[in-house]
């Protein structure tokens, strides 16, 4: 998916004339960034059932949910 969203920009990016580099992360990156944002998450889900504060355990779902995301990108990553 990250590919194909960098491949969309670089094409709109030429039709404008601009020159911007997309980064395209390694498989390692995207590891790295899916456990922190699934510790992240699980803190805020906690700190959103301990305090009462629905604003916090939707922020963690949030987080939960892009771990998810990134470890599928990741493990296509590595398939390609």
């Amino acid at each position: 998916m990250i590919k194909e969203v960098n491949r969309a920009c670089g094409k709109m990016n030429e039709k404008l004339g601009i020159s911007v580099p997309l980064p395209n992360p390694k498989k390692k990156t995207l590891k790295v960034t899916s456990v922190c944002n699934l510790v992240v998450g699980a803190g805020l889900v906690t700190a959103g059932v301990m305090c009462s504060s629905k604003w916090y355990a939707i922020l963690g779902g949030i987080g939960i949910i892009s771990s998810v995301v990134l470890r599928q990108e990741g493990a296509a990553a590595g398939r390609l």
